[in-house]
This record gives structure tokens, C-alpha cells and sequence, in this order.
């Protein structure tokens, strides 16, 4: 039988109508081998992982194992977890039009590298964070925009 728990890399590509991607369980608050989380071109996705609505108490998924987080072209998406997600061995951070999504998971004020965050700086100026003392303040990453970004454009007709 699968578990999450024994999950090392998560990728998926082009699949339209997927809205969450996993659920995860009442007992399950670590991924403990999860190294690599990519999705591209998953237009309604609208959260990677997905808590029981029911569960009361706010908890810390942990991904001690994740190096690199590669997300592209999802609209949609406003959470990587349904709770706070802490990735303290985080290096790479590669994010492009992703512009409903919020928040990063928390990362080690002990790395001696920070991890770099490549995406558009408009994108960047939106996040929310929940402050140094959580490990999640813009001080631990180390962000950069391309020169060739595309800012947000305006969506709607440009008819009369």
C-alpha cells in the first residue's frame, strides 16, 4: 500500500482540471522524504495539499528533505498545504505566474546558504509573511527577478 509519508518526487504537467493534488491525513504532519515539488500548467489547482476542513488545530507540515520547489503556470493556486509548511533544507524556489498564490513555506535561519527564489517581482511584493521568529520573513530568501519577467496584465476586453 502507497503511503505519503514514503513520497520523494512529486510532478505533475498539464493536467487542467485537477483542483487539489493530495490530502493529506489527520496523523501525517511531516513528508519526511519529499525532496522535489514541480507542477506546471495546472490551471485550476488551487492547493498541492489539502487538509480535512473539519481539522481544528492549526499545524506545521514538515518537509525536512525538500530541496526544490519548481511551480509554473498556475493560475489558481493559492496554497502549497491547506496549513503552515516548514522546509528548513530548502535551496531552490522557481515560481512564474503563480499570481494567486500567497505565501512560502518557512525555511532555517541556520543555513549558511539562503535558498534562492527566482520569480516576477510583482509576485514577490504581494507575499504574505508570518515574521523571522517563524523561520518565514523575506530576510531568509534570497529572491531575484529576470530581466526578461512579464508583469501581470490586466485581464478583460479591450473592445468597445
Amino acid at each position: 500500500m502507497f503511503s505519503f509519508a514514503h513520497l520523494v518526487l512529486l510532478h505533475l504537467d498539464h493536467c487542467p482540471r485537477l483542483i487539489h493534488v493530495l490530502p493529506l491525513s489527520d496523523s501525517l504532519d511531516t513528508l519526511p522524504h519529499m525532496d522535489t515539488l514541480e507542477i506546471v500548467c495546472c490551471g485550476d489547482l488551487r492547493e498541492v495539499f489539502t487538509l480535512d476542513p473539519k481539522q481544528k488545530r492549526q499545524r506545521i507540515i514538515g518537509c525536512p528533505k525538500l530541496r526544490r520547489i519548481h511551480l509554473y503556470e498556475l493560475p489558481s493556486l493559492q496554497h502549497i498545504c491547506g496549513s503552515r509548511m516548514s522546509a528548513p533544507n530548502l535551496e531552490t524556489i522557481k515560481i512564474r505566474d503563480c499570481w494567486s498564490l500567497r505565501s512560502l513555506p518557512a525555511v532555517s535561519r541556520n543555513n549558511e546558504k539562503l535558498p534562492s527564489v527566482d520569480c516576477e517581482k510583482e509576485w514577490w511584493d504581494n507575499l504574505e509573511w508570518d515574521g523571522v521568529e517563524a523561520n518565514h520573513h523575506p530576510s531568509l530568501y534570497e529572491h531575484s527577478h529576470s530581466s526578461y519577467y512579464k508583469a501581470q496584465q490586466q485581464r478583460g476586453t479591450v473592445l468597445r
